[in-house]
């Protein structure tokens, strides 16, 4: 299926009643530092701490009785985890999740609370893939992707709808990449409701997969790292990129370094803690890929806020005496 502005529409309609509407923030004291009118849509105040609830609980509502009845699996590093996990739970539906091996431990233990099983496999994301096809066959659970589902993408899209709901002078909207689901579904909303609304994506440094598929005409595996767990996918999709070729006006990225300055910069100054995926929106500004203009209204996605706290000790004490 191809993803339509109707089936973001129909997501809402579906969803609304187990998601929270999340607020769309004004921050003036990142005005400054970002050079724009600074807007969060603070996705980390959602149910599981992450937008992925919105597009697995949309993905599980639309499945037929007979399929609810046998079952869901997904692959996931975390967020897309717990989203899945925390739908089968209220929706009475069983859930088996793929997650690797060095997964964030506090959404590992999320998706365990939530009643899930959890199947750990090496950290190579193929390795994932080829677990649930094994489950798929052997078990009959029907396969809940975090990306490729129009249904996930649709969920994912309505948190436009409320950014624009709540101001429509927004317009410039910047957004995190992993394996693309969120992107497909926000740029998707934007252009079909205000075309003029810029859609900026931003990968990470090392894992540049759609930026690479447009400007070298092909989709390959890249190997890379980034402190960024929720984007480690390393290869682009095929229908995904199409829609990122036709709605996304920018694509760019952050470091590493970048994403850890963009962390302390939200809690020192925004006085919000964020993850390491969420600040690749805020680390590409930071390291001007990205330029904006004082008058821009720019809303900037923050994807979710469920951090390894070992990691995040460790970047707030990187950053104690870094000047912002």
């Amino acid at each position: 299926m191809t993803l339509s502005f109707n089936d973001v529409l129909e997501a809402k309609k579906m969803i609304s009643k187990n998601v929270i509407k999340t607020p769309l923030l004004r921050v003036p004291a990142l005005d400054e530092v970002l050079n724009c009118k600074v807007y969060l849509k603070p996705e980390n105040l959602q149910n599981t701490g992450s937008f992925k609830l919105r597009g697995a609980l949309n993905a599980l509502m639309n499945l037929s009785d007979e399929e609810k009845n046998r079952g869901v699996v997904a692959s996931s590093s975390g967020n897309h985890a717990q989203g899945v996990a925390y739908a089968a739970k209220i929706l009475g539906i069983k859930a088996k999740i793929i997650m690797p091996e060095n997964a964030n431990p506090i959404k590992l233990q999320s998706v365990k609370d939530f009643g899930a099983e959890v199947v750990l496999v090496d950290k190579d994301p193929m390795s994932r893939e080829k677990k649930v096809r094994e489950i798929v066959e052997n078990e009959g659970l029907i396969e809940v992707h975090p990306y490729k589902n129009t249904f996930v993408q649709a969920g994912q899209g309505t948190m436009v709808l409320e950014i624009l709901e709540d101001n429509k002078n927004i317009n410039k909207i910047i957004a995190p990449i992993g394996g693309g689901g969120l992107i497909s579904g926000v740029s998707t909303a934007v252009k079909n409701s205000n075309r003029d609304i810029e859609v900026i994506g931003v990968e990470p440094e090392n894992l540049r997969r759609y930026y690479k598929a447009i400007n070298e005409n092909k989709i390959e595996k890249i190997s890379g790292e980034t402190i960024a767990d929720g984007t480690r996918n390393n290869i682009a999709d095929e229908n995904i990129l199409e829609i990122i070729r036709k709605n996304v006006d920018n694509l760019t990225f952050a470091s590493d370094s970048d994403i850890k300055t963009a962390i302390n910069l939200l809690l020192k100054v925004g006085k919000i803690v964020i993850e390491p995926s969420s600040a690749l929106v805020f680390g590409a500004v930071l390291n001007k890929e990205i330029k904006l203009d004082s008058k821009d209204n720019v809303c900037f996605v923050i994807s979710g806020g469920n951090n390894d706290i070992k990691l995040l000790n460790e970047i707030i004490s990187e950053g104690l005496n870094e000047k912002l």
